[in-house]
């Protein structure tokens, strides 16, 4: 659900929603905010990294040490070496606040306490902390069930976030298990707060992500999507929009870039 939704939802029902515990700030878009794509990338490669540490009885404020085969890493994430420096610094400036209410506490945590590379050594070095380590492995089997070959590929930090959203909807189903349309409705409040953007009409959003990510997506990936504005007339002028239709397509084949 997205925030513009969880808002309307919340007006609607004039009733305060009991909250427990919460990430202040959503984890994936606290690394993009900061490193965009390379970010991104690099957290999916720590992902299949770290699940095959056994963390279950970790307590979260344990450090986890790994080390980690450059050359793998690089080849994975198809990012350069100084891409990838730079990187790993600014992931070290990224911090998770986690609020309980019910306890009144706040915590803080950076993303990437230690990192450490070696000039003609093959092998980084990086602390985490265990509960930091959960959630980027949590990024993986979680949250984004999207396929990670085909996001390696992309090379716009918006054509992630609609791939993550179309593996989500890829996977509506009801309470009995059975398949919905796959299908996500959205007005231009949703998509300005989904992208992190302030756009003011349909017309912009459409020309500067929607219409450069589904073009990516298409050469790029087996999941894209197809979409359609709906508008509304108000009695006067032209009719104004109302929100767009997204629906799912998946593809057997990548057609790959067009030169």
């Amino acid at each position: 659900m997205l925030p513009s939704e969880y808002k309307r939802q919340k007006r609607a029902s004039n009733k305060k929603p009991k909250v427990r515990q919460k990430i202040a700030n959503t984890f994936i878009e606290s690394a993009i905010t900061k490193s965009n794509l390379s970010a991104l990338k690099t957290l999916y490669f720590l992902s299949t990294i770290l699940s095959k540490i056994d963390m279950e009885n970790m307590k979260d404020d344990k450090i986890v040490g790994i080390k980690i085969d450059k050359k793998e890493m690089l080849k994975f994430t198809e990012l350069s070496v100084d891409t990838l420096v730079k990187t790993t610094k600014s992931m070290q400036q990224t911090s998770i606040t986690f609020i309980d209410e019910k306890e009144g506490i706040i915590e803080g945590m950076s993303l990437l306490p230690r990192y450490k590379f070696v000039a003609g050594k093959n092998i980084v070095e990086l602390d985490l902390y265990a509960r930091i380590a959960k959630m980027i492995v949590a990024v993986k089997t979680k949250y984004t069930p999207m396929n990670i070959k085909d996001l390696m590929k992309l090379r716009n930090k918006h054509s992630i976030r609609v791939l993550a959203l179309l593996s989500r909807i890829n996977t509506y189903k009801d309470k009995e298990g059975n398949s919905l349309p796959k299908r996500k409705y959205m007005t231009l409040e949703d998509m300005n707060e989904f992208f992190g953007t302030k756009y003011r009409s349909w017309g912009e959003i459409e020309r500067s992500i929607i219409r450069p990510v589904k073009e990516e997506l298409d050469a790029n990936s087996k999941l894209s999507f197809i979409y359609e504005a709906d508008y509304e007339n108000l009695g006067k002028g032209r009719p104004a929009f109302k929100n767009v239709t997204i629906d799912v397509i998946q593809k057997n084949t990548v057609q790959g870039r067009l030169l």
